[in-house]
């Protein structure tokens, strides 16, 4: 059976599927490498920590913290989402000695000075704050992929993005995010391996088309079906660094 587009799913339905598979992420402790290319060719390397714990009947929980360069050592990053739509978001800075919470109107501004956001670093969206719209179907990467046009209902710093995403991984491959006509943020993600049957790309890249400027992020290390207590994930823990 067919939609009325010609397409076997709708959008929707799509990331319904994508939705699956990151909730089947949740419990995660994940090492990784960012790097920041700036576009003199200078680069800057960081190490740091992501845990994360499906917090049913809320939502999930996260923490990152990094682990180097010293001036970014211990810095970390809290998420609390109540559902997959009201989320509290705290930052440790260990400089100041303090906690500052992170509007969500700030959700897609830089993530610590990288090309990736905030919301990067946070769970699955609420399928219900955006519409949906299958563009067409294309390989990429030797992988059958529908292409899907998501458009947020409210005002983000994106009026929409386009995302390549595989039919048989049902994750995203490929995602521009647009400014009204432009694309502003190009993402890319790749070396797709299977862990404990979860689909994690270990390679991916975001670029700012404006700056010129990219980041991009490898996975050291993944740890799925974690158990983490809830205790890791306050603003205490926030201080020590997880500890």
């Amino acid at each position: 059976m067919q939609t009325s587009q010609g397409f076997a799913m709708n959008g929707r339905e799509v990331y319904e599927k994508v939705h699956e598979v990151s909730l089947k992420s949740l419990d995660h402790k994940i090492e990784m490498t960012m790097v920041l290319f700036d576009k003199g060719g200078g680069k800057r390397t960081r190490s740091l920590t992501s845990y994360s714990k499906n917090a049913a009947p809320e939502a999930y929980k996260a923490l990152a913290v990094f682990n180097t360069p010293p001036d970014l050592k211990n810095v970390g990053f809290l998420v609390h989402a109540h559902t997959f739509s009201d989320r509290d978001l705290w930052a440790y800075f260990p400089e100041y000695k303090r906690v500052r919470r992170i509007a969500n109107t700030s959700q897609d501004d830089s993530f610590f000075g990288s090309d990736l956001s905030y919301d990067d670093f946070t769970g699955p969206p609420n399928l219900d704050d955006f519409k949906f719209n299958i563009l067409k179907e294309e390989e990429l990467d030797g992988k059958p992929c529908f292409v899907v046009e998501v458009t947020p209902k409210a005002r983000r710093k994106y009026t929409k993005y386009v995302a390549w995403v595989a039919k048989d991984l049902w994750i995203q491959l490929k995602i521009d995010y647009y400014q009204d006509k432009d694309i502003y943020r190009s993402g890319t993600f790749k070396d797709v391996r299977m862990i404990d049957g979860i689909p994690t790309p270990f390679r991916s890249e975001m670029e700012n088309r404006k700056t010129n400027h990219r980041t991009e992020l490898t996975l050291d290390k993944v740890q799925y079906h974690t158990k983490f207590a809830d205790d890791l994930f306050t603003q205490r823990s926030l201080e020590r660094s997880g500890k």
